[in-house]
């Protein structure tokens, strides 16, 4: 195959693996690109977002004249143009396809921008639970961008439009776009997240997006697709980190909940408002169940769009965990919380001074803005109180700030807030850390590992640990706008069927070459086929070109007729028109005469003659009023040889005739050829030759 040769590796930041490729970087600021030139076939690799950082994750992919492009995300640290990926470094319109892993708006939240204010005409593909929760996700955010003009990056007939362009996969359902095949494969993270595989040419990429390798109490566990991966672009959020057991996380983070409120305090949990919430209302539900001690403390989930998601999960049920749908098929809704319920008048809650203990699930999960950044100001001075950040946060937000412990924090508006509650951090992010991330390199058996969404110090010490655990896996670890190039050996090979196979056999038996015609689709593979056989085993059609000739004829079809049957036995009237060795047509009509066939070697040789004799009847009167009357034989004999010659001479070029003895001598790639006319016979050393 493509990958069977190592190339060496290249004077530059990766090193090649045993798996074929070499690798070569293009600094985006002006440096030396450095490139190796030997034949085959560059497969480029750029994050756009998401390249030694957390957030708006945009990775494109260039192969062979395709363009992919992975997600389309926003920064959640930035506002404005600065949350968007670098899309001033392609060009929007050779883009062929965007695929959305997930809902997440790192991931989604750029996709309006990109399809009506850039020159963006392709398609965009998710899943189905993706494209409603994002239509929500994309509206919440374009109304809380509207507090600052300069800040909108997109509004609402923006989303309109872009629902228009999107298509829905299903796992495991393979399509083919431009080219360009892919198919979806579950990633675990949150409700219809997918990893996506694509297919240019037989090379496979996967983009792993964001996955979780764990079993969730809601979502089954990220797939391992059963095909060879060629190369991986996958996540590097934890870096080196693994996440301890799940049932000690689990007891830790309840036993926290528990402990602030029996003080009387309020506890914030800090989450987005679908994926990570579900799974920590599913945890909480079960735990006040088995302490009725808590039965009376509120559960708020307060999020405006949280009727709708619990709405959105009960449609999909059947894509979630085993256990949730196996509740479900027992006729009792598994989303129907007992000790769960919306937060009423959340504008004023938390200046209640009357709000007694209570578990408040709030949007988002970073604290940069919205309800959960207000009741962090509002709660974070009271000891009694408590934060705990349940997922992961990004460099630059509030929820990454309180990581260090301070007593007081400086928001973005200048407000100063003393931090007096409890801050504690218990990651259910469904992110994969680096034990299931090895262990999902090792069974995939990839030859290139292409890192991203990670801090730059995570991912190095992840490509470092990695190339220890691996010496012959090629690691990357690209910056925004700086390109992997991979060069691909070209695969000259395909596919022989039908009839072409038996000839294959005699090949091997001595036979020298085998012809056919050689078909190319769209993703790049090749069939090797006889050309009768075109229909039978692709979409292409046969088609058959027919020529026609026309020219001003003077005389009768029948005097024509007379002509062609002293040259071919084969001459019949059909219909008014005479029908030449069943393949050449001839029609007279109002001294226009029409020769008309199917282009191929024997119908071309005999269209040629019938012109021939034509033309030879028109410029030699004599000749046509011969065939009107009766000829002796001498001269019908003459004329014949006259005719003869006349084609010879076109088709073999200078002849040497004799007259009298009526023979005709030429060379024909240096063979020398006597025909002799009388004899009808021809003198030629080379048997093929003679024959034609």
């Amino acid at each position: 195959g493509p990958w069977a040769h190592q190339l060496p590796a290249l004077a530059g930041a990766w090193r090649a693996g045993g798996g074929g490729m070499a690798a070569a970087t293009v600094n985006a600021s002006g440096g030396v690109a450095r490139k190796l030139e030997v034949d085959g076939d560059v497969l480029e690799i750029t994050p756009l977002g998401a390249g030694n950082e957390v957030g708006r994750s945009c990775c494109v992919v260039r192969f062979r004249g395709k363009v992919v492009m992975f997600d389309c995300g926003i920064h959640p640290a930035h506002s404005g143009m600065s949350t968007l990926p670098y899309f001033d470094h392609i060009n929007p319109a050779e883009v062929d396809v965007v695929l959305i892993t997930h809902f997440h708006l790192d991931h989604s939240g750029s996709v309006p921008y990109f399809v009506n204010r850039t020159e963006f005409k392709g398609k965009v593909f998710m899943t189905h639970p993706t494209r409603p929760i994002c239509r929500m996700l994309w509206h919440d955010y374009a109304r809380i961008s509207k507090i600052s003009a300069e800040d909108q990056i997109f509004g609402a007939a923006d989303i309109d439009q872009t629902m228009g362009r999107i298509e829905l996969v299903d796992y495991h359902d393979e399509r083919q776009y431009r080219g360009i095949k892919f198919s979806a494969y579950r990633a675990g993270h949150v409700l219809g997240a997918a990893m996506f595989m694509v297919n240019i040419g037989g090379i496979r990429v996967l983009y792993t997006g964001d996955y979780s390798r764990e079993v969730d109490r809601h979502l089954p566990q990220a797939e391992i697709p059963n095909v060879r991966v060629h190369v991986l672009i996958v996540e590097s959020t934890y870096g080196i980190q693994n996440h301890e057991p799940r049932e000690q996380r689990e007891r830790r983070f309840t036993n926290s909940v528990h402990q602030i409120v029996r003080q009387g305090g309020k506890c914030l949990l800090p989450v987005f408002a679908l994926g990570r919430a579900q799974e920590l209302l599913l945890i909480l539900e079960d735990y006040w169940e088995r302490n009725s001690d808590l039965h009376d403390i509120p559960i708020y989930y307060n999020s405006p769009m949280a009727t709708k998601c619990l709405r959105i999960f009960e449609t999909y049920t059947n894509m979630c965990s085993d256990k949730v749908q196996e509740q479900a098929n027992r006729c009792s809704n598994p989303w129907n919380l007992k000790y769960v319920r919306n937060m009423p008048d959340r504008h004023h809650f938390g200046q209640d001074s009357e709000v007694g203990p209570c578990v408040v699930l709030a949007a988002p999960g970073m604290l940069q803005s919205g309800a959960s950044r207000k009741l962090f100001e509002q709660w974070a001075p009271d000891k009694r109180n408590g934060i705990i950040v349940s997922g992961y946060s990004v460099n630059g937000t509030l929820a990454h700030d309180l990581k260090s412990e301070p007593e007081s924090v400086t928001l973005n508006d200048g407000l100063k807030v003393h931090v007096r509650a409890t801050i504690k951090f218990i990651s259910f992010s469904a992110h994969s850390d680096y034990g299931q991330t090895s262990d999902f390199i090792r069974r995939l058996k990839a030859s290139v590992i292409v890192l991203v969404h990670g801090e730059e110090n995570e991912m190095g010490r992840m490509r470092t640990k990695l190339r220890q655990e691996y010496p012959d896996l090629n690691v990357c670890a690209p910056q925004n706008c700086q390109t992997v190039a991979l060069r691909v050996p070209p695969d000259r090979t395909a596919e022989a069927v039908g009839e072409l196979v038996e000839e294959l056999s005699d090949v091997k038996r001595g036979r020298p070459e085998v012809s056919g015609v050689l078909v190319e689709d769209p993703t790049g593979s090749r069939m090797l086929l006889r050309p009768e056989e075109l229909t039978s085993y692709t979409t292409l059609s046969a088609c058959s070109v027919q020529q026609c000739q026309r020219f001003t004829f003077p005389h009768s079809l029948a005097v024509l007729g007379r002509a062609l049957r002293e040259v071919y036995d084969d001459v019949e009237v059909i219909d008014g028109c005479l029908l030449v060795c069943d393949c050449v047509r001839v029609s007279l009509s109002r001294k226009l005469l029409c020769i008309t066939w199917d282009a191929c070697p024997v119908a071309d040789l005999v269209a040629d003659s019938v012109s021939l004799s034509a033309i030879e009847l028109t410029r030699t009167p004599p000749a046509a009023q011969a065939l009107l009357g009766q000829e002796d034989v001498a001269t019908k004999e003459a004329r014949l040889f006259r005719v003869l010659c006349t084609f010879l001479q076109q088709e073999f070029g200078r002849l040497e005739l004799d007259e009298e003895a009526q023979t005709a001598t030429f060379e024909v790639d240096g063979s020398q050829v006597k025909v002799d006319f009388p004899a009808r016979a021809v003198t030629c050393e080379q048997e093929v030759l003679r024959e034609r």
